[in-house]
């Protein structure tokens, strides 16, 4: 460190310190950053760790300074909230230009420079100290570095472009030697380190090697565990290619093999599913005749011997025909349910329009007992099967007609157009539904009331998001008890509509 920069470290005024029990290592490091709000990308799970080459050494390849910053800024803010020393090698793009790119969010950057807690370091103070680059100086300020933070912060976190690789100060072999042993000196360390690597720039030859001697990588949005890493004490061996080529090669083999193998097990779960769907097909297809049976014959014994039929024979008579017709009620329902993936016509235009007027022309008897208002908004055309979306309207309406509590249901429908998609949305003012419940109501005959508060056979939305699917959209509710309910789903719009 420059003798300039630690008489500002000692002079400016300290912001507090964050207390940490965890140290700072690559687990600790990748879960803040897969669990920030400011991350956007995708961090690989940490599970499994413990059985790959792992340290506190990240890799980040970029395209453009967007797609570096979108890393590069959370790591550094998120550095600066949890209290740590955040150590900045500035390369290519001036102080004032990062510090554009790192303000932002709730974190106070501007505080951090002031207190110290942030410092920014030019080449000439670290990679190029001794005027060129030398492994063995640059392993030595960052050693100083750890031990400046040991025992004042929770941890060091560093962040530096790589550029000056390309100029006449370094050679590429001196650089790849110090990103291998950098890797020996973080180990153990409260310290993480992200290193920018540019793709425009940078020789393809050389980011080869940078991938083998880093053990994590960011590379378009993504976070991954490197089983291309090298160790340093197999890097730098004579035998090092020969043991590079094997690993790659066993890598290809056992991902060729695994693949291999996945989709072996699609095809076999693919064959399953469509057994299931054709037994649940016939199964409810064949129960429907002996229901019919029995609540037949139940009857016909009820008024043959009326008067000689007690009360209590009359009453269990009536639960009789009573739990057949539900059991008929139910086998109808999964027979609609599997004649969903039973289908194989082929989608069409679908005014929608025209298939809210049917739905409501069918509901008309019970919108009149309810003395309900229903309001609809010019629907689109969008590309499905008319029968299954008329299925789904249907059961969407009849829901908030059923569930509106003591007052006259009040249900308004609508749509919205969001670029190739439609967003659809039944809304109602009745009792609604709980949070905790919002993810169950979709299941196969899950229900959240008895049947005496509200008959039904628990088939309804599990059969409406089994058409949704069908149709490549999603459906979901936003609800809170006695505020209503409001479903949504999406459609595929249909060209020119």
């Amino acid at each position: 460190m420059s003798q300039q920069a630690d008489h500002s470290r000692q002079q400016e005024p300290r912001t507090e310190r964050v207390e940490r029990c965890d140290p700072l290592n690559i687990e600790s490091g990748l879960e803040a950053l897969r669990s920030s709000s400011e991350f956007h990308g995708t961090v690989e799970p940490l599970e499994g760790l413990d059985d790959l080459e792992t340290c506190e050494h990240i890799a980040l390849f970029y395209r453009s300074r967007e797609e570096r910053f979108a890393t590069v800024a959370p790591f550094v803010r998120q550095g600066i909230e949890q209290g740590e020393r955040v150590m900045y090698v500035i390369d290519d793009l001036s102080r004032s230009e990062i510090l554009t790119e790192l303000r932002g969010g709730d974190v106070d950057v501007d505080a951090a420079l002031e207190s110290g807690q942030l410092t920014f370091h030019p080449l000439e103070e670290t990679y190029l100290r001794s005027g060129r680059f030398d492994p063995d100086d640059m392993l030595e300020v960052y050693s100083e570095a750890i031990d400046d933070a040991d025992g004042e912060y929770p941890g060091l976190r560093v962040t530096a472009n790589t550029n000056f690789v390309l100029d006449e100060h370094a050679t590429i072999e001196d650089f790849m030697a110090y990103e291998s042993r950098v890797n020996d000196l973080f180990e153990g360390e409260d310290c993480i380190a992200l290193c920018h690597y540019d793709c425009e720039r940078i020789p393809p030859e050389t980011l080869v090697d940078v991938i083998r001697t880093h053990p994590h990588l960011v590379y378009d949005d993504t976070v991954c565990h490197n089983f291309y890493y090298t160790p340093p004490e197999e890097f730098f061996e004579p035998d090092e290619t020969y043991r590079d080529v094997e690993r790659m090669l066993n890598t290809l083999v056992d991902r060729s093999r695994a693949r291999a193998e996945l989709n072996e097990t699609v095809a076999e779960l693919e064959e399953s599913n469509e057994r299931l769907r054709r037994f649940a097909y016939v199964a409810s297809h064949d129960l429907q005749e002996p229901l019919r049976m029995i609540s037949s014959y139940l009857q016909l014994l009820e008024s043959r011997y009326a008067d000689e039929l007690d009360e209590e024979a009359r009453e269990f008579i009536d639960f009789a025909v009573s739990g057949s017709d539900r059991m008929r009620e139910m086998v109808d329902g999964l027979l609609a349910y599997s004649r969903i993936d039973m289908d194989e016509s082929d989608f069409e235009p679908v005014d929608c329009d025209a298939v809210i007027d049917d739905v409501l022309a069918s509901l008309q008897v019970r919108i009149e007992e309810t003395d309900a208002t229903i309001s609809v908004d010019e629907l689109p055309t969008v590309v499905g099967d008319p029968q299954q979306l008329e299925q789904l309207l249907s059961n969407l309406v009849s829901n908030a007609v059923k569930y509106s509590g003591d007052e006259p249901p009040r249900v308004e429908i609508a749509a919205d157009r969001q670029g190739d998609r439609c967003v659809f949305s039944v809304s109602d003012d009745g009792i609604g539904i709980d949070s905790e419940y919002v993810d169950q109501i979709f299941e196969i005959f899950n229900r959240l009331h008895s049947n005496d508060e509200f008959p039904g056979t628990g088939l309804g939305l599990s059969l409406c998001r089994k058409i949704v699917d069908n149709h490549g959209g999603d459906i979901w509710v936003d609800s809170e008890p006695g505020d209503g309910a409001t479903f949504y789903f999406t459609l595929p719009t249909a060209t020119g509509s």
